[in-house]
Parts: C-alpha cells; structure tokens; sequence
C-alpha cells in the first residue's frame, strides 16, 4: 500500500515539474507564490510532500492544468469552445471590439449572467 502511494507522490510530483516547466517558472518562483520555502516546494516535486487541495487554486491562476497534475489528463475543450476560438480568431479588430463590448453590456444588464450560464453547462 504505501509503495502505491509513493509512486502515485512521485508521480504527481513529475506532472507539477512538467506544467512548471512547460510554463516558464522556477522552482523558487512557484515556492514564493504558494508562499513555501524552496526546499519544500522541492519536495513536492519530488513526490516526497502533497501540496494539499488549498494550494491547487493558486496554480491554477498562474496557468497551471490542475486535471493534469492530479489525474494525468489534459484539459481538453470541448468541440464548441474550440470552434468559437478558431472564428475569434478569424474576425477584425473591429469585430473582436464588437464581441467585447457586447459581453460587457451584457455584463451590466444582468450581473448574475455569467453564473447563470455556468450552472446552466454544469447541469448539463
């Protein structure tokens, strides 16, 4: 049991060098934004300490694939998500302008809107 366990820390602790790595930060500038010394955000890397849960958002913020540290899995949008990117991408300066301003009046008319349509694709 505790050698499943050891190998499911160190595991995870490569997958937390891989999204560190992959996304340009030191060692010392992910210890200092978890607020951790160096030498144990070096462990966690190690597989050799856990993190915690608490520690996931603030990864998350700096870019972080949190299903991929935890479960080995990439984030993969869906279909949707993607092809509205790719047609984003495709518009003006002009256009994207338009897409954000009409996001933003939405936004003022109903401030709840954006959680609305979260609860909506969460029940899906």
């Amino acid at each position: 049991m505790a050698t499943v366990l050891a190998k499911r820390r160190r595991e995870f602790g490569e997958r937390l060098r891989t999204e560190r790595e992959r996304l340009g930060y030191t060692e010392l500038q992910i210890a200092q934004l978890l607020g951790v010394p160096l030498e144990m955000y070096q462990k966690y890397e190690l597989g050799q300490e856990d993190p915690g849960i608490f520690r996931m958002p603030r990864l998350n913020d700096c870019g972080f694939d949190i299903l991929f540290i935890i479960t080995s899995e990439r984030h993969n949008p869906v279909e949707e998500e993607s092809e509205l990117l790719a047609r984003f991408r495709e518009l003006s300066n002009r256009g994207r302008n338009s897409i954000f301003m009409t996001l933003d009046a939405l936004e003022r008319l109903a401030p709840n809107l954006r959680q609305t349509i979260r609860d909506k694709w969460r029940n899906k």
